[in-house]
């Protein structure tokens, strides 16, 4: 699987899918029995010193981090769920500086409202993993293997499975290259299917995805096309195994610190406490506690201290650490759109198609190095990256002022992103104008 040290929404290799990459040759591979060269594109690699000549990898997922956060920064929500941690934010305050108040409840008696970075919340909590096996070959309970599903000589499908697994939401079930504990940067995806049946979990990749990591870094040699490709045919290009993890958000984990500053009759060597242990000299007072949604799509949440009870299963209010409301509040929460597919239960991944091309559009309009000289692709690509804000002998172009003015660029693969987005803020008036 195409991966970089970014972790982002769109995966590499669902980024070569829109673009219309061969998906060996962009994981920097080559093979004698599938994608000949009149198919394939040039060998994509892993870093920029490994070929000064055509994009990476690396730079491709830095470009799409940076096309996910713009879309992000602009509507307020995130195209995909993703965590969010230590999102700080200012307590409400009194509107006398004078006055304080206490118990973090509004003038209705309920607890006071804050406003996250980010909309669409799903759920307060933190990212969990939880290890379920090391799949390899013909191994227990989880194994991994490599078989030819089209009879074309080739072993194209590779199938892990691991037996045992309690939870039913195959969704939550994801694969990983080894040693790594479940980091989200080295997960293989995304896979072809999967699915859970009697506790036994089954997932199938293509063989590209679970080529050897440590083989994109190879360093150029002096050898006639420098960086080798990883060469397919060979099995020794795949890792020999996988680890398997139940990915989850903990609504149990703290999704709320509050923190106070020290007051002036601690400082003074005074311990003021309500329920608390005080405050200590140049120390912010902090006391874990839980977040509730207050309004999902705008973002609102409420904090209270509170205790998680593992054996009721439920949190318990604790007392105030401090005798007045909180100065900051830092607010864990899972949050971002949801395709329609994964709403209905059909598809796992969040990320919906459409959204996929947008950012995948967005991104390759910015790439600032070639991709490939093959037509299919490098059409696209040229298309996307035609400036229509630049005015030359050969070609001008007339736009109206409100996507000149976008926020994302005047690239054609920037506009379609701006307009995408635009569409979905209501209320929001479009100028008109021409210009050249």
């Amino acid at each position: 699987m195409a991966r970089a040290s970014i972790d982002t929404l769109l995966s590499l290799d669902r980024w070569a899918s829109v673009i219309g990459y061969a998906p060996p040759a962009f994981n920097g591979s080559v093979s004698n029995i599938i994608f000949p060269g009149n198919v394939a594109c040039r060998t994509i690699f892993q870093h920029p010193w490994q070929d000064h000549d055509a994009v990476s990898r690396e730079e491709i997922a830095r470009e799409i981090a940076m096309a996910e956060q713009d879309i992000a920064n602009y509507l307020g929500w995130w195209p995909a769920p993703r965590w969010i941690a230590q999102d700080v934010k200012m307590y409400p305050r009194f509107h006398r500086p004078e006055y304080y108040s206490g118990g973090g409840v509004n003038v209705r008696y309920q607890m006071k409202s804050l406003k996250t970075t980010y909309g669409k919340i799903i759920e307060p909590g933190q990212r969990a993993v939880t290890y379920i096996g090391t799949a390899e070959a013909e191994g227990v309970p989880c194994s991994k293997t490599f078989s030819d599903e089209d009879d074309d000589d080739f072993d194209e499908t590779v199938t892990v499975s691991c037996t045992g697994v309690t939870t039913t939401d195959e969704c939550e079930i994801k694969v990983y290259f080894v040693d790594h504990n479940g980091d989200p940067e080295w997960e293989i995806r995304p896979p072809r299917t999967r699915e859970i049946v009697d506790g036994t979990f089954t997932a199938t990749f293509w063989a590209w995805q679970l080529i050897d990591p440590n083989l994109w870094e190879t360093l150029p040699t002096h050898v006639e096309g420098g960086t080798p490709a990883v060469n397919l045919d060979d099995p020794v290009s795949f890792v020999t195994e996988v680890d398997i993890y139940r990915e989850y958000n903990d609504p149990t984990a703290t999704s709320a610190v509050l923190y106070w500053e020290p007051d002036p009759s601690s400082l003074s060597g005074n311990i003021c406490g309500c329920g608390g242990a005080g405050c200590v000299h140049c120390t912010l007072t902090t006391q874990n506690g839980c977040a509730t949604i207050r309004n999902a799509e705008l973002g609102y949440l409420t904090a209270a201290p509170g205790t998680y009870d593992e054996d009721e299963g439920i949190w318990t209010s604790d007392a105030w650490s401090v005798c007045r409301d909180p100065d900051e509040v830092k607010l864990y929460y899972y949050c971002g759109n949801l395709s329609e597919l994964n709403r209905a239960g059909r598809r796992c991944i969040g990320l919906s198609d459409q959204w996929a091309r947008i950012i995948a559009w967005l991104a390759t309009a910015r790439l600032r190095r070639p991709l490939c000289d093959c037509s299919g692709v490098s059409s696209l690509v040229d298309w996307l990256q035609t400036d229509l804000a630049l005015a030359t002998r050969e070609s001008t172009y007339t736009v109206i002022w409100d996507d000149l003015s976008n926020p994302f660029g005047t690239k054609i693969g920037e506009m379609e992103a701006y307009r995408h987005c635009r569409a979905l803020e209501p209320g929001k008036i479009s100028g008109a104008g021409a210009v050249r």
